[in-house]
């Protein structure tokens, strides 16, 4: 029998790819045909495990959105730099994405979207293969028991906080159709397909499987999402074998006491500002020493000329994290993960995007402490 193939469409940073890879690796070993589908710029990253890549749209990298910084522009909520990231990097080319995706799809019997991939309903529907959304943050799911993300406020789950939260939902709807349904439209028309409303929301209220990759140890699912929305558990990767191990890591991890961890990830070291020093002299200056994971900052980052400090641009946190004493960091999904996993307490200093609702979750579980 012809195995079953299947598409991961992705888009977004190191957050957004690893766990796609993850995934996909998993699917293949129980004989599943699997590619996976997101810019060309992770061309060699997916390719180096083996896997099948399609890549989709421009070949957009860290380089091209560190030089618009304001996509992490924490103004309404967030909303103002994520308005600015589709303004300007993928609407404009919108009509690519669907077409290369619609080729890479071709002859697929499934594809599963990232759920701000707006491009994969349409390319599934102008092939004709059904579509489904794996994602690895539940904010885009409407509920009256969360804000939509990002967010900073909490506002319980009594009456007075659901009624806040269905009011925020109803804004955040409007905004989201005002901002997405004009540009879907227009490419949907390029296709000859029947213009759609309140589109962003469409893979969580079309009944098709909506997939968030997410412990419910860590994500309580409120009782008003929909029957086809699913917590499968985390789905986690990281060692890339096409980064090289940073030399003198584990030297320096060996050297003496555990180390805090120093972390923006990949999209907030876009645009560090002081962030690294700054954490820096906080470790060094409570007599701890530093290991810093710059991420593909284009920035040159100053670190103190300090035996007690290590920078590297990257390395597994499955490998490292166990082996500090703590974590400073933005909340990213994935990060937040693995230092769970290795039991590190948190320091949370949220960004943009999903992380100031991660650093919600992290200091309700009692495992974090968070800074604006």
């Amino acid at each position: 029998m012809t195995p079953a193939t299947v598409v991961l469409a992705t888009m977004g940073s190191w957050g957004d790819i690893f766990p796609v890879i993850g995934l996909a690796k998993g699917m293949s070993d129980a004989g599943l045909d699997v590619r996976v589908a997101a810019s060309p710029t992770y061309d060699e990253l997916v390719t180096g495990e083996g896997l099948s890549f399609s890549g989709i749209g421009p070949p957009l990298g860290f380089s091209d959105y560190a030089s618009d910084p304001k996509i992490l522009s924490g103004r309404l909520g967030g909303f103002a730099g994520f308005a600015h990231l589709f303004r300007h990097f993928i609407f404009p080319a919108l009509d690519r994405y669907v077409d290369d995706l619609a080729t890479a799809i071709g002859g697929a019997d499934l594809v599963l979207a990232h759920p701000a991939l707006v491009a994969a309903p349409i390319a599934a529907e102008r092939v004709g293969v059904p579509w489904a959304t794996i994602s690895v943050f539940p904010g885009l799911i409407p509920t009256a028991y969360a804000p939509p993300g990002p967010t900073r406020v909490e506002l319980g789950s009594g009456l007075l906080g659901r009624a806040s939260h269905r009011a925020a939902w109803s804004v955040a709807r409007l905004n989201m159709s005002r901002l997405f349904d004009g540009p879907v439209n227009r490419t949907r028309r390029r296709l000859g397909l029947a213009a759609v409303s309140d589109c962003f929301f469409a893979p969580v209220e079309s009944g098709r499987p909506y997939l968030v990759m997410a412990s419910p140890a860590v994500i309580e699912r409120p009782v008003d999402w929909p029957s086809n929305v699913k917590l499968t558990g985390n789905v986690t990767w990281d060692r890339v074998s096409s980064f090289p191990d940073p030399h003198g890591l584990e030297e320096f991890v060996s050297a003496g006491d555990p180390p805090v961890l120093v972390t923006l990830g990949a999209s907030s070291s876009l645009d560090p500002q002081n962030f690294y020093r700054h954490a820096v002299d906080a470790v060094t200056g409570l007599g701890h020493r530093a290991l810093v994971l710059t991420g593909p900052t284009p920035t040159p980052v100053d670190l103190p000329d300090d035996p007690r400090v290590f920078g590297t641009m990257f390395a597994p946190l499955s490998r490292v994290a166990s082996r500090c004493l703590a974590a400073i960091h933005h909340g990213g999904v994935g990060t937040t993960v693995e230092l769970l996993g290795a039991g590190l307490p948190q320091l949370v200093v949220p960004r943009a995007f999903d992380q100031p609702q991660t650093a919600i979750r992290m200091r309700r579980l009692g495992v974090a402490r968070t800074l604006p």
